[in-house]
């Protein structure tokens, strides 16, 4: 995912700012849809602040948020406990150690694997930097979330509602964590002020809402939705997600019953419930398979943070009660370890570390060359070299974007097929239907990482190589026009979403498509939020646009305001009511929905400059 987060700060243009289409992934999409705007936008700043290129930037975000969680971790815990040495010891256990490996080892069981450098690992090899950086925050949110409860001072407000919206603009994983360290507060602070509490809380939480607005919309929301249902069991919810439910609720009364009777020990109760809750949601799913929130095993993040400050203030008293020269010699031995794994760990980062030229990775060469050879034709490029193409050019792509927030169901649909429907016939068809142009084709021995492609032999049998290397080859898809708007029969449009087995819908559109019977089309982009298309239209035809569909595109001709409408293919269409030579204006504004989210942002943030400009005066 790294060259995906270069690219969305390569060519973001003024999309932090403004609504603007993102016409590199999937067919097309909104660039709000793309990704969590955190990593990228702060990759796009240093490299502007800095001059270094954005590859380096990228790099200096990831450990910018690797080395400032244990650093945020003691900060807020001594704040919290006033507590110096032992808030100091949890962070560096959080710093150099792997916790979760004795509860929830990723394979079999060892001790020594509480050594692991996993955190990193997971940044530098696993592409979880914006899960990381989430989490990084989170300390902040439970900080200034405490002393809002506490204080009911604006300040505080202000401060909890600007790290809860950069937490959620991080990762989508950042709303799961406010909410579960807020209902831990909740808790602890008593049942005397419960409502006004949670009202509070739920104030805050959609004061932060209204700020990442733009980037967590409700219909991008009902698509990460609908993405994990089409998901696997890992991802959707399923009848064993009431049980793990169940269980988390059982075992937090159980705990809360024990832990409401620590007189005078708000944080430790916190700590202890907030770990519980964490390594319930982790622990059932490894155990007993079986979950109610997706993607259970990626909260090791979570659980590992807290469980550092777990561990160490549970066994705080037991500390006290030990001679001072014993105290004394742990700590010794604490300090010993940690510059063994100081010294491991610099070993491991020269590991990770390692230049390479980028120049001879076949993502690069093959993004390159379809850049030069094949401008402004929409591609195909599997698994790795997707992820990277955008990096190094401008290539639109029908592939490109993450799984989780797929906003068009149908093309993800097609691209599996096409990706694992061993018939050649079928494949081409899907090909042709979404406006490829060409493919790229890696073969199980290619250099290209992920190898989707099931018989890819056959489908590149099917076609003309125009490419080959390092076991990839780019073949020309058979197309009529290479652009993206054409002139088909009002009867050809595909009317509702087509599946595997009945493929005769877009059968005919295809045919459509390749009619040579029909007027050609000249279609082309002018800037990323508007669309010329040129073409004549007699009875019967309407103009058929292969870019995904969203009510935020408007469209005219001749003065005229045109219908855009949805096909079941998930891309656009129009009848132009002309009667020959046409030319049809399409521009792109965001929406209603996409307007309101931004409308409603600025004023949050405007509230939140109130606050602070009201208090320093």
């Amino acid at each position: 995912m790294q060259g995906s987060w270069i690219a969305l700060a390569k060519w973001a243009s003024g999309g932090w700012f403004h609504a603007t289409w993102w016409p590199y992934w999937d067919g097309g999409n909104p660039f709000e849809f793309t990704y969590a705007p955190l990593v990228p936008a702060l990759t796009a700043a240093w490299s502007a602040v800095t001059g270094v290129p954005l590859g380096l930037a990228l790099r200096c975000v990831m450990g910018l948020m690797y080395c400032l969680g244990p650093l945020l971790l003691f900060l807020v815990a001594w704040r919290l406990t006033r507590t110096v040495l032992y808030s100091f010891i949890a962070a560096l256990v959080y710093s150099l150690t792997a916790i979760t490996q004795i509860l929830v080892p990723d394979s079999d069981f060892g001790l020594t694997k509480i050594w692991d450098a996993r955190r990193l690992l997971l940044m530098i090899a696993w592409d979880e930097t914006p899960h990381l950086a989430a989490v990084t925050l989170l300390p902040l949110v439970i900080l200034f979330l405490a002393r809002s409860l506490e204080t009911r001072r604006k300040v505080y407000y202000a401060a909890a509602v600007l790290s809860m919206a950069a937490m959620a603009l991080a990762s989508a994983f950042g709303p799961v964590a406010i909410a579960m360290a807020a209902v831990c507060l909740l808790a602890v602070f008593g049942r005397e002020q419960l409502l006004g509490n949670a009202a509070l809380t739920a104030t805050l939480g959609a004061w932060a809402w209204a700020i990442a607005a733009p980037f967590l919309s409700p219909s991008l929301i009902l698509a990460i939705r609908q993405a994990s249902a089409r998901g696997t069991d890992a991802e959707r919810w399923t009848g064993g997600s009431i049980t793990a439910l169940a269980l988390t609720l059982l075992g937090w009364t159980v705990l809360w019953r024990v832990v409401r009777r620590w007189r005078g020990e708000r944080w430790l109760q916190f700590f202890t419930m907030f770990g519980y809750l964490a390594s319930a949601i982790v622990i059932i799913d490894a155990v007993l398979h079986r979950h109610f929130l997706p993607q259970p095993r990626r909260y090791w993040v979570e659980m590992e943070l807290v469980m550092s400050l777990v561990i160490v203030f549970l066994a705080r008293k037991w500390i006290a009660q030990v001679p001072r020269s014993v105290q004394r010699a742990v700590l010794f031995l604490l300090l010993a370890l940690a510059c063994e794994q100081t010294v491991f760990y610099h070993g491991k980062e020269e590991d990770f570390a390692k230049p390479q030229d980028l120049t001879k990775s076949v993502e690069y060469k093959a993004s390159i060359w379809v850049a030069r050879n094949l401008p402004g034709v929409r591609v195909l490029l599997p698994g790795s070299i997707s992820q990277w193409a955008n990096a190094f050019t401008d290539v639109p792509q029908l592939a490109g974007g993450s799984f989780t927030m797929a906003t068009n169901p149908s093309q993800a649909f097609a691209k599996g097929i096409i990706y694992w429907v061993d018939d050649s016939r079928v494949r081409l068809l899907w090909l042709k239907a979404y406006g490829a142009g060409a493919v790229a084709i890696s073969g199980p021995n290619s250099l290209e990482y992920w190898h989707p492609y099931f018989a890819p032999e056959k489908l590149e049998q099917a076609l003309s190589p125009l490419w080959s290397e390092d076991g990839v080859v780019i073949c020309r898809v058979p197309v009529r026009e290479t652009g993206l708007a054409h002139v088909v029969a009002e009867g050809a449009i595909v009317r509702s979403v087509p599946s595997t087995w009945d493929v005769e819908s877009v059968r005919k559109y295809v045919a459509a498509l390749d009619d040579a019977s029909l007027p050609l089309t000249q279609f082309a982009w002018e800037g990323r939020n508007r669309i010329r298309i040129r073409t004549n239209t007699g009875s019967g035809q309407v103009v058929s646009v292969q870019v995904s569909y969203h009510p935020g595109w408007h469209a005219s001709a001749g003065g005229r305001s045109l219908r855009i409408q949805k096909d079941g293919l998930g891309l656009m269409w129009m009848r132009t009511n002309c009667a020959g030579p046409c030319e049809v204006q399409m521009d792109y504004d965001g929406g209603w929905q996409l307007r309101v989210c931004r409308w409603l942002s600025w004023l949050a943030l405007a509230g939140v400059g109130f606050v602070f400009l009201r208090r320093k005066r």
